[in-house]
């Protein structure tokens, strides 16, 4: 060890002072790679999952969370209230939808304006109701057609089993029907109504007295009424006729009753048409 120490003695000054730089530097790095180590193996790990924990605490949107484990908080706020900005939107878009069906008065709601909404949801319920109303007229008691609205309907109570179709409507109703003569005067406290059936035929083959008795009459109150006698007795009342194809026939019929009665609802056929009489 003495001879190495007298041989670096008689190196030139220079050399000695290069090697002690050299000697310097491979300590200190020596001494910064095990701090590096040190680092890496113990101290790192803790720190990263502690930046995650907090990241995640703080941050609800996936990118937002990213960037903050990544050290650009600012930019994670930022993307953090673009996310729930489009969180809050969204929430809106489905609440207007579920409070709403109309898509216009939804898109109104999306936007705040709660009134115009209202009355554009109100006005889309209207037609709805008034295009359901239209589609079931003619098919219940509670929606009859109008008075002379044209029906067509078919006639299957035939001997030789075929099927005919023609065209049934109402015409001249009246409330007090008096061409009775003096033996078919109606009952005290009853009166008599009328109305005109049409009977048009598509096919050949339409028996028009057949489906003239087939009209009944009720009341507001739900009650039907039968064909009165007196009716036998009208001079217009329907002929016992056969139609052709494309030919009509028109006669009265007649019920008796109470006279607080004004209007009601004729029934056509096979009771599936309604008519208003009033």
């Amino acid at each position: 060890m003495k001879n190495i120490q007298t041989a670096f003695r008689a190196w030139p000054a220079g050399l000695r002072i290069l090697s002690y730089v050299v000697a310097g530097v491979v300590a200190i790095a020596l001494v910064g790679g095990s701090a590096a180590l040190s680092y890496a193996t113990f101290l790192a790990p803790p720190l990263h999952r502690a930046t995650v924990a907090r990241c995640h605490h703080d941050f609800t949107a996936k990118n937002a969370r990213e960037t903050c484990v990544g050290g650009d908080v600012a930019k994670a706020k930022s993307l953090e209230h673009t996310y729930l900005a489009e969180q809050r939107k969204q929430e809106k878009i489905e609440r207007c939808q579920d409070d709403y069906s109309d898509a216009s008065a939804a898109i109104l709601c999306e936007v705040d304006k709660t009134a115009q909404a209202d009355a554009a949801q109100k006005k889309a319920d209207a037609a709805a109701a008034a295009a359901e109303k239209k589609a079931t007229e003619g098919q219940s008691y509670d929606n009859p057609y109008p008075a002379g609205t044209k029906a067509s309907m078919q006639s299957t109570n035939r001997l030789d089993g075929s099927v005919v179709t023609y065209t049934e409507w109402i015409t001249g109703y009246d409330a007090n029907w008096t061409g009775y003569d003096s033996y078919e005067a109606p009952d005290a406290g009853m009166k008599y109504i009328a109305f005109i059936v049409n009977v048009q035929a598509t096919d050949a083959g339409v028996d028009a007295g057949t489906l003239a008795y087939d009209a009944s009459f009720t009341d507001p109150n739900g009650t039907v009424y039968s064909h009165a006698d007196a009716q036998y007795g009208a001079s217009n009342q329907m002929p016992q006729v056969t139609l052709g194809a494309g030919q009509q026939a028109s006669g009265i019929v007649v019920f008796e009753v109470p006279i607080s009665v004004t209007g009601g609802v004729a029934t056509f056929g096979d009771g599936s048409v309604f008519e208003a009489l009033q």
